[in-house]
């Protein structure tokens, strides 16, 4: 049934058009019938022609209705209907006059004004006029012609009541089509007032989104000046300041009545507020920022006097209240903002989410800020420490321009330029050399001037970069070490002329020794023999650290010269042996060599290495016990020889090996074995080492022994030495 019903809603609109389509085909056969009776009836031509062009032209104008109708060209066809009724009303008047009234050929057209008027009814409501009104004017044109009922004929009496009928017809259906036209125009004044209502709501509606846009572009305005202000300080005084009037300018100042922005600390909060005065912040502002710093959302109290949790804070006359957190970049509560309100219902969640925003760029503006303290202050620190840093400090950028600079490296390079420029050479080719390597330091001592203008600066230069991917930089510190040589050199002469000075009554005092040993100067007992010769070795003890100490002195003031010649170092190995065999088997130790035959001979000092040899041979002794053993071994490689003296004495622990070869440094737990040392023994064998181009290094093991190592380069007889080497 519902289909049914379906089928037939969507059919009618498709059968009312094909009905008034079929209209307006029919339409054009009863004027074509009209003109076939016009011709029929006798009349002058004049009459005959007019009725014609009447003819022809309602056709066009039922053509033209046509199309406008179809075109929905409304005035179009208001104005084609009218002239169409117009002329429909004289021809009705002319064959009133001519014709008469009550015959029966009014009903063609009577027919064509029915037609025109069922289907142009709806579209123009006053053709139905000519129908409607044609009845009663013939009847009261028939009694003016004074016929009435009685004379009429049957064809007349039919035409009396068709026309009655007919007219009736229109009546009632004007009177519908009016009432329809009542009713479509009721439907629309309702629909027009219900339009015009829902408009009114609608402008209301759309009147109070403006108003709140308007607020909140105000508010937005207000936000993005407060942020604008906060931003654009970076003292942290100002910026809290700021936040705090920005608040109370943000969510108005007529239900604000005091602000206050809250900061965790170590030793709990510290508060900062404008508004009431006389009110304690940790009465109303601190329960508040508690609760947010705790739970990091934030609280809205809408009326204290109704919510039993702030019964405290509406003591303090606080009746509303609204408190977000801070939180900083690394999601961490750093405080809360806090607003108060003597009015009940101040705040709403729109104003939390509002202040949440602000508080979002505020903490923002807080850790700038303190960022911006703390570099001030670490810069006034690093500036401070440039200034009163003892030692001058210099740095370089890529291209070897100077970036920065402190008193003291001014004031250097001020000197080194009146005494030649000497400092900025050596800084360029300590840069270059720092850069070419790639070293992460080098260090380096440069002399300049001469004699009493003599100025000795120890140079350190380091790479320096800021980041991975940046630009390396070269930091230098120039450390003045002028008075510090000049002590050294005059130490150095001190020891020196102290030496001398003890070397000669010692020899002297070594002499007489030996002559009373030797009988010459009479017989001597048993228990004098022992004293005489106990003296006599102390003697020569002494000698030797007198001999030691003038060496190392030598070394410090470089003057010591190595002599260089080809020589065997076989022979000073074995040579080497042979000289503490005696001493070793006083002592309880074994001395043996395990030398290769093939070793080539070699360009050094044998004198100096001689020396090495033994200095490293008597510490062995030193270190160890009754029982143990000495051994010397050389090993030959592509470019070196390596020479080891090991020993299975105490060792040494890890935390000294590199201590041993540090001047006057000396291990307490072996220096008494068997005599007594300076420390500078492994000092002076160091720099023998190294001025032959070699290295000196040691293995050991505590309890175990130790190893001695040093090495000599391989240089053959055909390769060309420009100079002899020199410490």
């Amino acid at each position: 049934m519902a289909a049914t019903d379906t089928l037939l809603a969507r059919a009618e609109p498709w059968l009312r058009a094909n009905i008034r389509d079929g209209v307006r085909v029919l339409l054009p056969l009863p004027i074509l019938a009209l003109s076939w009776w016009f011709v029929r009836l006798p009349m002058e031509r004049v009459s005959a022609i007019g009725l014609l062009v009447y003819a022809v032209c309602n056709l066009i104008l039922l053509v033209t209705m046509d199309r406008a109708l179809a075109n929905r060209q409304w005035r179009w066809l208001t104005a084609l209907v009218t002239t169409s009724i117009v002329g429909d009303a004289a021809l009705v008047a002319w064959l009133l006059v001519t014709v008469g009234p009550f015959t029966l050929s009014i009903f063609p057209i009577y027919s064509v004004f029915g037609m025109k008027a069922l289907l142009y009814r709806r579209q123009f409501l006053p053709v139905l006029l000519v129908p409607t009104l044609l009845g009663p004017l013939y009847l009261s044109s028939s009694h003016l012609m004074g016929r009435g009922n009685a004379n009429l004929s049957a064809h007349q009496v039919l035409a009396y009541w068709g026309l009655i009928g007919g007219s009736c017809l229109f009546i009632v259906m004007l009177l519908v089509l009016s009432e329809h036209r009542l009713r479509q125009t009721h439907e629309l004044s309702q629909q027009i007032s219900q339009i015009r209502a829902e408009y009114d709501s609608r402008v209301a509606e759309l009147e109070s989104i403006n108003i709140d846009l308007r607020v909140r572009i105000r508010r937005q305005q207000s936000l993005e000046e407060s942020l604008r202000a906060i931003t654009g300080s970076l003292s942290l005084d100002d910026v809290l300041s700021q936040i705090l009037d920005s608040m109370m300018q943000m969510l108005g100042t007529p239900r604000v009545s005091a602000a206050g922005l809250t900061l965790v600390s170590n030793t709990g909060f510290t508060h900062r507020t404008i508004g009431i005065d006389g009110v304690m912040p940790k009465c109303w502002a601190e329960p508040l920022a508690q609760r947010v710093v705790s739970t990091r959302s934030p609280v809205v109290v809408s009326d204290t006097l109704l919510e039993y949790d702030w019964r405290d804070v509406q003591r303090c006359g606080v009746m509303s209240a609204l408190s977000v957190p801070l939180i900083d970049l690394d999601h961490q509560v750093i405080g809360a903002l806090t607003v108060m309100s003597t009015q009940r219902q101040a705040f709403t969640p729109t104003d939390a989410r509002h202040l949440t925003s602000f508080s979002i760029q505020a903490s923002v503006a807080i850790h700038n800020a303190e960022l911006h303290t703390r570099l001030a202050r670490q810069q006034a620190m690093l500036e401070a420490v440039l200034r009163d840093i003892g030692d001058g400090l210099i740095v370089l950028d890529g291209q070897g321009a100077m970036i920065m600079s402190n008193p003291l490296a001014y004031q250097a390079l001020q000197q080194s330029d009146s005494l030649g420029g000497g400092l900025r050479d050596g800084i360029t080719a300590i840069t270059r050399q720092l850069r070419a390597e790639n070293a992460p330091m080098i260090e380096h001592e440069l002399h300049m001037g001469e004699d009493d203008h003599e100025l000795v600066y120890q140079i350190f230069a380091s790479l320096v970069r800021i980041a991975p991917d940046d630009e390396s930089y070269v930091a230098i510190v120039l450390h003045d070490i002028t008075d510090h040589k000049l002590q050294e050199r005059r130490r150095s002469e001190f020891v020196s002329m102290v030496s001398h000075e003890l070397r000669n009554p010692l020899n002297t005092l070594n002499g007489f020794l030996k002559v009373v040993l030797q009988g010459q100067a009479g017989p001597l007992n048993h228990l004098q023999q022992e004293f005489l010769s106990l003296a006599d070795s102390q003697a020569d003890a002494l000698k030797g650290r007198i001999t030691e100490l003038l060496e190392f002195n030598r070394l410090e003031a470089g003057r010591l010269r190595l002599q260089p010649q080809w020589a065997n170092l076989t022979d000073l190995l074995l040579n080497a042996t042979a000289r503490f065999q005696i001493l070793a088997e006083q002592f309880g130790l074994s001395v043996d060599a395990d030398v290769p035959d093939n070793i080539p001979d070699l360009l050094m000092d044998s004198g100096r290495i001689s020396q090495v040899l033994t200095n490293l041979i008597e510490n062995a002794m030193k270190a160890t016990p009754a029982g143990g053993r000495i051994e010397l071994r050389a090993q030959i490689h592509e470019h070196e020889v390596q020479v080891q003296v090991s020993d299975t004495g105490v060792g040494i622990p890890p935390d000294e090996r590199e201590k041993i070869f540090s001047r006057f440094y000396r291990l307490e737990n072996t220096s008494s074995k068997h005599g007594v040392h300076l420390g500078l023994g492994l000092s002076i064998c160091q720099q023998i080492v190294d001025g032959h181009n070699g290295r000196i290094w040691v293995d050991s093991e505590v309890g175990q022994g130790s190893c001695f190592n040093f090495t000599l380069p391989l240089i053959w007889r055909g390769q060309l030495i420009s100079e002899p080497v020199t410490s």
